[in-house]
């Protein structure tokens, strides 16, 4: 087995060949699905030849190596468009934490810069560089690990098709490709892939490449779509259970900032929400000992505290995700709220 083979989840989580490492489950849950929804095919081989069982796909981890194997079994067991079909079955709420970072994105363009930064899971095995033509982004993907074509061909559909499929969950179920390449030839499923990727495709081409109008790079990340897709997120749960108010409206109005994805709304727009003024909320929050300010204060903190141990996301990129325009005031803010800078957090957190 090539040792040299790394994937990224995004997630904190590096699918290489480091023995027992722990790698998100959730991947393999979705081969899973798609082998056993088939008629022409089932999940016994997969599961004889990871040894392993499918209870074992309910955990949140498996070993890294098996994640591996699972992608190059299921390279040379299905064609192409098969991986473009499993794609299709990804969501947001796979990529837990890293998913609430993505649906915190103000727009689409945002949100790739996000996933190519830290090698999200739909990157599998391949490098996104892009560039411009005309009124395109053009995003050709490079083959750094030089792994079999047979395998590429696989890994650039699944890739493909993924990242496709969740962020129109995020910026609208009407978003496509303008155009997708690939350097094999799969002329027979034309038509399956024009129908999922929305777009022309072409084969045999110098290079495997996906592109999308300028335009719907400022398409805006947090509205009703997201808001949804947020709220089904297993991270915004945690959030309230750590936030853990008694009060209904408290516990709103904290609903109401974790689904606004690092968007929040200021207290004249949340007044709107619950139909009272401004300055009624305001009073009704200071009868509970509590205020605006206070509660948007708590879910920062805990937002911040679950990026710094569950993903890599810099410090800066947080800040960003969470609504500070400066760095400065951040680290000045987490030091305020937890008694440490969030350097020194997350390294005392890792070292635990």
């Amino acid at each position: 087995m090539n040792t040299d083979v790394q994937f990224n989840s995004g997630t904190g989580y590096n699918l290489s060949i480091l023995g027992e490492q722990p790698s998100p489950s959730f991947e393999v849950r979705n081969i899973v699905r798609f082998l056993d929804n088939s008629p022409n095919h089932n999940s016994d081989g997969l599961m004889a030849h990871l040894q392993i069982e499918k209870s074992q796909l309910e955990e949140p981890c498996l070993p890294a190596y098996k994640i591996l194997e699972a992608f190059q079994y299921c390279s040379h067991k299905l064609e192409p468009l098969a991986g473009a079909q499993i794609g299709t079955l990804y969501q947001v709420k796979d990529l837990d934490t890293f998913g609430y970072a993505i649906c915190s994105c103000l727009t689409l363009e945002q949100a790739l810069t996000m996933g190519d930064k830290y090698d999200s899971v739909l990157g599998h095995l391949v490098k996104r560089s892009a560039h411009t033509e005309g009124d395109s982004l053009v995003s050709q993907l490079a083959n750094v690990q030089d792994i079999d074509a047979q395998a590429l061909s696989f890994f650039v559909t699944l890739g493909i098709s993924a990242r496709l499929h969740m962020a129109r969950s995020i910026f609208g179920k009407d978003l496509s490709y303008s155009a997708v390449s690939f350097s094999f030839n799969d002329e027979a499923n034309r038509q399956h892939y024009e129908d999922l990727f929305g777009c022309p495709v072409q084969f045999s081409q110098e290079s495997n490449s996906w592109s999308l109008n300028t335009q719907d790079l400022t398409r805006p990340g947090p509205q009703e779509a997201p808001i949804r897709v947020i709220q089904d997120l297993p991270f915004s749960d945690k959030l309230m259970a750590k936030l853990g108010s008694k009060d209904p409206l408290v516990t709103e109005v904290q609903q109401i900032l974790i689904r606004s994805g690092g968007s929040y709304p200021d207290i004249e727009i949340l007044s709107n929400v619950f139909k009272v003024s401004s300055r009624t909320l305001r009073r009704q929050l200071s009868k509970l000992d509590t205020s605006y300010q206070r509660i948007l204060n708590q879910v920062r903190r805990e937002l911040s505290i679950g990026y710094l141990t569950q993903t890599m996301i810099s410090i800066d990129d947080i800040s960003t995700l969470i609504g500070f325009s400066d760095v400065t005031n951040f680290r000045h803010a987490f030091k305020k709220w937890v008694g440490k800078t969030p350097s020194f957090y997350r390294k005392s957190k890792q070292n635990q």
